[in-house]
C-alpha cells in the first residue's frame, strides 16, 4: 500500500482557493464532476490533463489534501503520490505551515518535508533495509511516526479511491467506505481538466 498526503495549517475555503489559484496559473480549468464522468480505472488518467482532490475540513490545524494518487505510466514531471509544487505554493500563499507526507509500505519507504511559508524547513527520508528493522520505537523507521503523533493528522493512510462521495465512481472496485474517515460530512471534492495538455510519451 501507498499513499501520500499534503496537511496545511490553514482553514478549508482559503486551502480550495489557494488549490484553485495554483491549478488556474498552470492553465487549467476547474470543471464539474459526476459519477459518470469520474475515471473508474487506476491508469485511466494523467495528471497534466486532469487533476482529481478530496479536500477534508480543518481537523485540529490540519487541512488534509487527498490527491487521486495513481496516474499512467505515461512520461511526467512527477512520480511520488503528492504534489511538492503544490505543497510549497500552498505554504507560501496562505503563509501557513504545511507537511507533504509520503509512505510506501511494501518498500519500507517513507519521507516528509515540513514547509513554511514556501520554504522547506524540515524534511527526511527513510527507506528500510532487512538488516536495518527494528522494533524498537526511538529507531528512525518510526520517525515519520513520532511526527504524525505529534502533530495529530487525521486521516493518514486514507487514499482518494477509499472515500465515498456523490460525484465519485469506485477505481478498480477498491472498496468505498464511510467507516473510520473523521469528518467525512465536510470532505469537498474538487476537479480539474488542462484544455490544451502537451502530448503523453510513454516511458
Amino acid at each position: 500500500m501507498g499513499f501520500g498526503h499534503i496537511y496545511v495549517d490553514a482553514e478549508q475555503a482559503a486551502v480550495i482557493a489557494a488549490i484553485d489559484r495554483h491549478l488556474r496559473g498552470a492553465g487549467f480549468a476547474k470543471i464539474d464532476m459526476s459519477r459518470v464522468e469520474h475515471p473508474s480505472r487506476i491508469q485511466e488518467i494523467h495528471e497534466t490533463r486532469t487533476r482529481l482532490y478530496w479536500v477534508a475540513p480543518r481537523i485540529g490545524p490540519w487541512t488534509g489534501l487527498f490527491e487521486w494518487r495513481y496516474y499512467n505510466n505515461a512520461r511526467r514531471e512527477r512520480w511520488g503520490y503528492t504534489d511538492e509544487k503544490l505543497a510549497i505554493a500552498l505554504s507560501r500563499d496562505l503563509k501557513a505551515d504545511a507537511f507533504r507526507l509520503e509512505i510506501i509500505d511494501q518498500a519500507g519507504f517513507w519521507l516528509y518535508a515540513h514547509y513554511r511559508e514556501g520554504g522547506e524547513i524540515d524534511g527526511s527520508a527513510y527507506h528500510d533495509t532487512p538488516e536495518n528493522r527494528s522494533l524498537d520505537p526511538d529507531h528512525p523507521r518510526y520517525a515519520l511516526n513520532r511526527i504524525i503523533d505529534r502533530e495529530k493528522f487525521a486521516n493518514v493512510g486514507l487514499g482518494y479511491e477509499n472515500i465515498p462521495g456523490e460525484v465519485v465512481e469506485a477505481v478498480d472496485n477498491i472498496p468505498q467506505s464511510a467507516k473510520g474517515i473523521e469528518g467525512l460530512g465536510g470532505f469537498i471534492h474538487l476537479a480539474y481538466r488542462h484544455p490544451d495538455p502537451p502530448p503523453l510519451t510513454e516511458e
